[in-house]
């Protein structure tokens, strides 16, 4: 499906976008910095561990209450995890302190409580222990159970931090780098992520590749950034996974390896992680590293999007837009969209204005179209901007604003939007809302034909070939007409078979000029349709025959082409292939001069008339086109001129209506 214009197709994030990292939030009360304890058995063990805790040995009672929380020995409880970790805190142990925190802040045991979860921390930090400090410091940065602050966040974090508490250098790291709660500091983000990362924490090595990845704070070093991944990526970090997939994906600080770039997407992907699953899918949509396939390209799609993850939601909706492994289903597309246009995600807003502009499961509405292009617009989607841009120059939905389209257009061409380049050489080369530049026309036709786009190549060649801001060339003409035509371009292949036909940049070849007629008018392509009907009617580079060449004309003539309308007015008035029928002839002549929209075009076309019959529908045309439209037309016009009532179309007619449309003059 296709406007003039612009490409419907909704094209999505290729390659898998890198999303910068989200905020740090480590919620999971992970207790590694608690030990087992080693005994002659487990059961030994844990009947220890509960003496010790009963006797009311706090470090046996966290041990414990972590025990029941884990599962690890016993069954879960969490009612039992909290009362073990509520005897530690009550003792004032700053540990099992932060520990019963976390549990109020989830809820988990306890009724879910954050002001009780900051009471807690608040002991355990005052105690100067860094947990405690780092997860009142979260409490802080998303105001929960506190008033927001992000100043009173980062002094907790350094507090935890200068002591060597790798989750929150970590945190002080990021706020840093994202300058929450004080000054944009990326050397001062790459001074606590390197701390971090130098004691071994995943995030600080994941945060720190981003950062060499990016060059801020640091000198930018792909290699040194997959270093820092894969490190990361060992430890199990997902996000360091997916980063490590994107850099094999794109080839940047190792050798481009797609495959390599899936194992590492589906590992993330296993973790749940949605932007590793949306990767993942985008991978097994375009077959690139692993086996083309849909419908699991949909699976992964939907698993992300299930998260609420609105790249995929977008994804999603393009499915089912295009009926990629699940069957169309414009409502569904359009469900989708809007799930992901909600959180602000540009390229499902141009999909919904696609749908507006196409009336795809929705009224077709050109204000609405419009008015999603322009949300996709303004965040600088290029392609809604060319989308939008096109509204300008058709004037749908919005006012007609040639300058408008023209100044969206470069917008999204200088993003590398080939439709967009192609739309803009246009302008440039009718001079329609910006000076006419050949030149200038040529150099934005040129970027978009090195992309591949079939009108830029067709254009670029129509140039070469008129000479048109490059000296005339019919050789290069030729080649780039090939170009295009290769890619299924009607257009460029009846050019090219023309070419073929007169032998102009290419050795003359019936055969080949033929076969590309053929081609452009299976495709519907009345033009081609025209050449094809002539070739039969002469038998240049096939049989001569009358009745497939009349096939043809009348496919080109039904499709408006005037001068297979013309062929059928001669066949119908020599009876050529058909039974003579004069009226026939002139009804055919008549629409072949449908085009013609003022007086002197039709009195040319009326003295170049060869035949009665094509001066007849001539005539017919121009006394339409001075007012005599009446079924007496022509007695009406004879006696307004004073010629004798003769009736019919004799020479005095003809030449008084020829002398006339002169007077008249152009069409205003």
């Amino acid at each position: 499906m296709r406007i003039h214009g612009f490409v419907l197709g909704l094209m999505l994030a290729s390659p898998a976008a890198l999303a910068s990292p989200s905020p740090l939030i480590l919620a999971a009360p992970v207790h590694s910095d608690i030990l087992a304890i080693t005994a002659a058995g487990p059961e030994a063990e844990l009947r220890g561990l509960r003496l010790a805790a009963e006797s009311g040995n706090a470090e046996a009672q966290i041990r414990l209450g972590y025990r029941y929380e884990a599962a690890d020995g016993v069954d879960r409880d969490l009612v039992e995890a909290v009362t073990w970790y509520r005897r530690a805190a009550e003792q004032g142990s700053a540990r099992g302190q932060s520990y019963l925190g976390d549990m109020y802040r989830d809820g988990a045991g306890v009724a879910q409580d954050d002001a009780e979860a900051v009471r807690w921390y608040r002991l355990s930090a005052a105690q100067g222990y860094d947990r405690g400090q780092t997860y009142l410091g979260y409490m802080y940065q998303d105001g929960r159970g506190v008033e927001r602050s992000e100043a009173a966040a980062v002094r907790l974090y350094r507090l935890a931090a200068e002591q060597g508490y790798t989750p929150a250098q970590s945190s002080l790291g990021y706020m840093a780098e994202n300058g929450r709660g004080g000054v944009l500091d990326y050397g001062a983000a790459a001074y606590w992520y390197g701390r971090a990362a130098g004691s071994g924490s995943a995030v600080g090595q994941r945060l720190l590749g981003n950062l060499y990845q990016s060059g801020r704070g640091v000198p930018q070093d792909d290699a040194e950034a997959v270093r820092l991944y894969r490190l990361a990526a060992d430890q199990g970090d997902a996000e360091a996974r997916t980063n490590l997939g994107w850099m094999y994906e794109v080839g940047r600080g190792v050798a481009e390896d797609e495959a390599e770039a899936a194992r590492h997407y589906r590992l993330a992907a296993d973790q749940d992680l949605a932007r590793a699953q949306t990767n993942l899918a985008f991978l097994y949509a375009g077959g690139h590293g692993v086996a083309q396939d849909d419908a699991e390209a949909v699976r992964w799609y939907r698993r992300a999007a299930a998260q609420g993850y609105a790249r995929a939601e977008a994804e999603l909706g393009s499915m089912y837009d295009y009926g990629r492994g699940v069957a169309e289903n414009d409502a569904k597309a359009m469900r989708w969209y809007r799930l992901a246009a909600k959180q602000g995600y540009a390229e499902a807003q141009n999909g919904i204005g696609i749908l507006y502009d196409l009336g795809k499961g929705v009224a077709a509405d050109d204000h609405e179209a419009a008015r999603w292009y322009r949300l996709a617009a303004d965040q600088g989607y290029g392609h809604a901007q060319s989308n939008l841009g096109w509204m300008y120059e058709s004037g749908r939905g919005v006012a007609k604003d040639l300058a408008e389209a023209a100044r969206l257009y470069r917008l999204a061409a200088d993003q590398g939007i080939a439709r967009a380049r192609a739309n803009l050489a246009d302008l440039f080369r009718d001079g329609r809302g910006v000076p006419q530049d050949d030149a200038e026309a040529i150099r934005w036709y040129r970027l978009a034909a090195e992309q591949g786009h079939p009108r830029a190549e067709a254009n670029l060649a129509w140039m070469h070939e008129r000479g048109r801001g490059v000296p005339e060339d019919d050789a290069e003409a030729a080649r780039w007409y090939r170009r295009s035509a290769e890619r299924g371009y009607a257009y460029s292949q009846t050019h090219l078979g023309l070419m073929y036909e007169q032998g102009r940049g290419v050795a003359q070849d019936d055969v080949k000029a033929l076969r590309l007629y053929r081609l452009a008018a299976d495709q519907g392509d009345a033009e081609a349709s025209f050449h094809l009907g002539s070739h039969f009617k002469t038998g240049r580079g096939v049989a001569q025959d009358d009745a497939e060449a009349l096939r043809w004309f009348r496919i080109a003539a039904g499709k408006g082409n005037p001068e297979a309308q013309s062929e059928l007015g001669i066949a119908y008035e020599t009876g050529r292939g058909v039974d003579r029928d004069e009226t026939e002839a002139v009804i055919w002549f008549a629409r072949s001069l449908t085009e013609a929209d003022d007086a002197p075009k039709y009195a040319a076309a009326l003295l170049g008339a060869r035949s009665p019959a094509a001066k007849i529908a001539a005539a017919l045309r121009l006394l339409a086109t001075l007012g005599y439209a009446s079924d007496d037309a022509t007695e009406a016009f004879r006696r307004a001129e004073g010629l004798p009532q003769a009736g019919g179309v004799d020479d005095a007619l003809l030449i008084a209506l020829a002398r006339k449309a002169r007077q008249a003059g152009p069409a205003s």
